[in-house]
C-alpha cells in the first residue's frame, strides 16, 4: 500500500464517526438518512470516507428521476460496537432496511461499503434486486494492515497546537492523491469530510483499532457463492492506489455473466463524487430498460 493510501485509509478511519454531514456538531449527524417516495428504492451504502454527506450528489440525481433513496453510514451505526465485522455491519443495514420494509432495491456500496452490501445480499436476499459496487470488488474483510497501536496517539496530534490543522490537510490530500478529478472537492465539500471528524476522535480511534482486528465468520469465497444478483462493478480508471486489489476482482469471477464491469475515464476512488452524473446513468439504466420492457414509464 503507498504512502497516499496509508494517509487516505488513515484518515479516513479518524473521520468515521463524524463524517456524515458538514460540520454540524455530532450529535446532530445522522447514520441514517431516507428521501423520496417513488416505487424504486436505491440504498446507498458509504464506506469509512464521506459517510452520507459523500453520497449527496448522487443522492439528487436518483431523487429527481422520482426513486426513494435511503443512505446508510454502517460504521457510524456500528461506532461503539465491539462487533465491527463487514458480516455484523450488514446485519445493523438489513436492520434499518427491515425497519422500513424494503425489499427488492437496488443497493449500492462504495468502498469498504461494498463489502457491506456484498454480505448483505448473501444473507438477505429478499433486500436487493441488484449490486452495484464503486470502486470495489468482493472484500475479505474489514480488518486493515495499517491499523496499530500507533493509532492511539491520534487524540494527542488533535490537541497540539497545530494538531486539527495537520490532520486536516492530510485527510483532503488523501483524497486528492485518490481522485481523479478535483473539481468535485471545493471548500464546501472539503468542510463536510472533514470538519466534523475534529469532534469525536477518542471513540473513532477505539473503533479504528476494532476494525484493525476484526475477523470475519465466513470467507469472502462462501458470501459471493450465496449471490444471486446482477453484480455491477463501477470502476475509476485514473490512476489512484485505493482501488480495489486483484484478489477483490479475481473473487467475483465465480458469478459469472453476472457480473459486468464499467469504467470511468478520468475517475478515480470517488466515482459518486467525480461523476455523479454517469454513475446515475448506470444505476436508473436497468430501471428503464425494465419500465420500457413492461410498458412502463419513468
Amino acid at each position: 500500500m503507498s504512502i497516499s493510501a496509508r494517509v487516505l485509509l488513515f484518515t479516513a478511519l479518524v473521520a468515521a464517526e463524524v463524517a456524515p454531514l458538514g460540520a454540524q456538531q455530532i450529535a446532530r449527524v445522522p447514520a441514517v438518512t431516507v428521501a423520496g417516495s417513488g416505487p424504486d428504492t436505491y440504498v446507498l451504502v458509504s464506506g469509512i470516507v464521506g459517510g452520507v454527506a459523500g453520497f449527496r450528489r448522487l443522492e439528487t440525481r436518483l431523487l429527481e428521476r422520482g426513486n426513494r433513496v435511503i443512505v446508510i453510514d454502517p460504521f457510524y451505526l456500528s461506532i461503539d460496537s465491539s462487533d465491527v465485522t463487514l458480516a455484523a455491519l450488514a446485519r445493523r443495514v438489513n436492520g434499518v432496511l427491515a425497519e422500513r420494509g424494503v425489499t427488492g432495491a437496488r443497493v449500492v456500496g462504495h468502498e469498504r461499503g461494498a463489502g457491506v452490501v456484498i454480505r448483505l445480499a448473501a444473507a438477505n436476499p429478499e433486500r436487493v434486486s441488484e449490486l452495484y459496487l464503486l470502486d470495489a470488488g468482493a472484500l475479505a474483510t474489514n480488518a486493515s494492515p495499517i491499523l496499530s497501536a500507533s493509532l492511539r496517539l491520534v487524540p494527542l496530534i488533535a490537541r497540539i497546537p497545530g494538531g486539527r490543522d495537520f490532520i486536516r490537510k492530510r485527510f483532503v490530500r488523501g483524497i486528492r492523491e485518490n481522485a481523479g478529478s478535483q473539481e468535485w472537492l471545493d471548500a464546501e465539500t472539503q468542510r463536510a469530510y472533514t470538519e466534523p471528524m475534529l469532534d469525536g476522535i477518542g471513540r473513532v480511534t477505539a473503533l479504528a483499532i476494532r476494525l484493525g482486528s476484526s475477523q470475519e465468520t465466513d470467507s469472502v469465497a462462501t458470501i459471493v457463492a450465496r449471490i444471486r444478483v446482477r453484480v455491477t462493478v463501477i470502476l475509476g480508471d485514473a490512476p489512484h492506489q485505493s482501488g480495489p486489489g486483484a484478489e477483490e476482482m479475481t473473487a467475483l469471477a465465480p458469478l459469472g455473466a453476472m457480473v459486468r464491469i464499467e469504467h470511468l475515464a478520468g475517475v478515480g476512488h470517488f466515482p459518486h463524487e467525480e461523476a455523479p452524473d454517469a454513475v446515475a446513468g448506470l444505476l436508473l439504466a436497468r430501471t428503464v430498460a425494465v419500465a420500457r420492457a413492461t410498458g412502463g414509464a419513468r
